[in-house]
């Protein structure tokens, strides 16, 4: 078993929650992979499970943290959450939709602890996400 799986159960345990066949199949969907919607995910998880325990499974991996919502306009994508990968930030298109996952540049990293520590705020947690048009819809 490798770190991620291994972190999963355990936090799962640790909330008194078990692994299931669903929980680690929406896992493994994530894992390494560019955010999904949820209509998506379920196609992705069709033949191991139904829509329903997707919903179940993907909202309770929100309350522990495991995966976290990207609104894309008044739509939104799912991922791990940066216990389970590294640390990036988004660029989407609000025509066609296109999400781009970017490494944390590490200018705006600094930038935003400046701005907590300014604030007076200990930082838990952030995403960064720019929203415009991608070169293909300007055209």
């Amino acid at each position: 078993m490798d770190n991620v799986h291994a972190t999963l159960i355990k936090q799962l345990n640790s909330n008194n929650f078990s692994i299931t066949k669903t929980r680690l199949a929406v896992f493994d969907a994530l894992l390494n992979k560019e955010p999904l919607a949820m209509k998506n995910l379920v196609l992705n998880l069709a033949k191991i499970t139904d829509r329903a325990s997707v919903y179940r499974t993907v909202d309770l991996y929100e309350k522990l943290g495991i995966v976290q919502r990207l609104n894309i306009g008044w739509k939104y994508k799912i991922e791990l959450s940066d216990k389970y990968q590294e640390h990036h930030h988004h660029i989407s298109c609000s025509i066609c939709g296109l999400l781009i996952s970017t490494d944390g540049d590490s200018h705006i990293e600094q930038d935003i602890n400046e701005l907590a520590k300014k604030h007076g705020f200990k930082i838990l947690s952030h995403q960064l996400e720019i929203q415009g048009v991608c070169s293909n819809c300007t055209k």
